[in-house]
């Protein structure tokens, strides 16, 4: 008797259409089996407005009441953007993550919308599989450090890195493979 082979499952249904299959990948750790399906269909509702033809991979993990988020979606202003967003706003954070810079122009032009700051890259490695980790985010130098969760994007162990506290406090910061 053949060995059942397991059906691949479909994690985005809903954005799916004949001519434009769906290409998110959704990772979700730090919850059991049962929350998933609710955390998924947040992604899906922040995500349906977007091309359902653009690759994204979400990779979400459950921190006490807060989310460590890691996108990496369509060209480089996607590439792996990293932030953390209580419960209920994760939705709305990945929307607000994932804005077009058309979409958001008016926010790039108001002034207390962003620090007058400079872009600062540190390298960290990952406790777990050693990897070295760029952290990117905006900051002044002298800035006050805070703790905040980063998510490797080699093996999506959750790392804590010091960085200035307007980036940790806003969740505006990414990690890249460094």
């Amino acid at each position: 008797m053949p060995v059942p082979q397991p059906r691949p499952r479909q994690i985005m249904p809903a954005l799916r259409s004949p001519s434009a299959p769906s290409r998110l990948t959704v990772l979700v750790a730090g919850v059991d089996r049962d929350e998933r399906p609710s955390v998924e269909a947040a992604v899906r509702r922040a995500l349906a407005d977007r091309d359902p033809s653009e690759p994204w991979s979400v990779s979400l993990v459950r921190l006490g009441s807060l989310w460590s988020v890691t996108l990496s979606g369509p060209g480089e202003r996607f590439r792996n953007v990293s932030f953390t967003t209580e419960g209920h706003r994760l939705a709305e954070a990945i929307q607000e993550a994932t804005r077009d810079e058309e979409t958001s122009a008016s926010e790039a032009d108001d002034p207390a919308a962003w620090p007058a700051g400079e872009s600062i890259q540190e390298r960290i490695l990952c406790t777990r599989c050693k990897q070295p980790i760029l952290v990117c985010y905006e900051g002044q130098p002298d800035e006050a450090k805070q703790s905040a969760p980063l998510a490797c994007p080699h093996c999506w162990t959750i790392n804590q890195v010091e960085i200035g506290s307007w980036a940790a406090s806003g969740g505006d910061y990414r990690a890249e493979k460094g």
